[in-house]
């Protein structure tokens, strides 16, 4: 048995569908661990990084897909990014992550944002949709659908440990692609499967998740082929660089009166949480270039 992070990719030899099972459980104890997330706002992160694992899975080309859920209440946004390699990163604002705690925060669902980059980061598609639930799986569906012409069945479920909710027991979740050529009689098919698929707690075992047996039973009577299995992984493409070039971006008015405090700044990655020290010397080097480039265009 296989109990690690997987991606878990499939076609359906005969019947025209695509399937994709993921565990994203230990990957989302390494992110949540970085954020000092708990209990529900924890779940919140694994739900939301899972939806975008199914969009980047899908993706054609090297690329990223971000995927945003957007509420009023007590925690106003979920993000994750993930690439088609399993890369994935996710962040709630920090300040709402730490005022909520262990507690189930009070949402109303907003909006769901969907943005595609291709490997050279340049914005290929973009679209926002009504988030119909808190339920990721159902506002995955419902971005499918709207904005992709795409039928789709989805289902995504985190649940955190009762004893220590600093700790996932498991993250997991199924997405089958009906084709546009999926007969009606397989669509019905499919839908008794799901109907009637187990509970996620109970595909979850002392050892881990069992994600063989969440696939086999999503299978149901159809052959497939396995086209790829992917072990997930936390990661974050921040540096200090990149900070210090995000800095620059900065109104110069801004930029100045940072300087004016004159003391060294420190620049927190929302997604990774890895602090950067920004000096004096660096804030007056980009307000020199800053000015530089005014006069010139001058």
């Amino acid at each position: 048995m296989n109990f690690k992070d997987r991606i878990i990719r499939a076609t359906g030899k005969k019947a025209p569908f695509r399937l994709i099972v993921v565990d994203l459980t230990a990957t989302m104890n390494e992110i949540g661990k970085k954020h000092n997330a708990q209990g529900f706002a924890l779940k919140l992160l694994a739900e939301n990084s899972i939806a975008s694992i199914f969009l980047s899975a899908s993706l054609k080309f090297p690329g990223t897909v971000s995927f945003t859920t957007r509420f009023s209440g007590e925690i106003t946004l979920v993000q994750s990014d993930s690439t088609p390699q399993g890369l994935v990163r996710a962040m709630i604002p920090q300040p709402e992550l730490q005022a909520v705690g262990g507690n189930e925060p009070a949402l109303i669902p907003q909006s769901v944002r969907v943005i595609k980059l291709n490997e050279q980061g340049k914005r290929v598609h973009e679209s926002i949709i009504e988030a119909p639930a808190v339920s990721m799986g159902q506002n995955l569906a419902t971005y499918l659908l709207q904005s992709e012409q795409i039928r789709s069945a989805v289902g995504i479920e985190a649940a955190f440990n009762k004893e220590d909710p600093s700790k996932l027991d498991y993250a997991a979740g199924f997405y089958i692609e009906a084709f546009p050529d999926l007969e009606d009689k397989d669509i019905n098919l499919i839908e008794v499967i799901i109907q009637n698929l187990p509970k996620f707690c109970d595909m979850n075992t002392p050892e881990g998740f069992d994600l063989d047996e969440l696939l086999d039973q999503l299978r149901g009577p159809y052959e497939i082929d396995i086209v790829k299995e992917i072990d997930p992984k936390a990661y974050c493409p921040c540096s200090r660089e990149r900070t210090v070039a995000t800095l620059a971006t900065l109104p110069l008015k801004d930029l100045q009166d940072l300087e004016k405090e004159g003391k060294d700044l420190e620049v927190v990655c929302d997604f990774c949480r890895t602090p950067y020290q920004i000096t004096l010397a660096d804030l007056q080097s980009i307000i020199d270039e800053r000015r530089k480039t005014k006069d010139e265009r001058k």
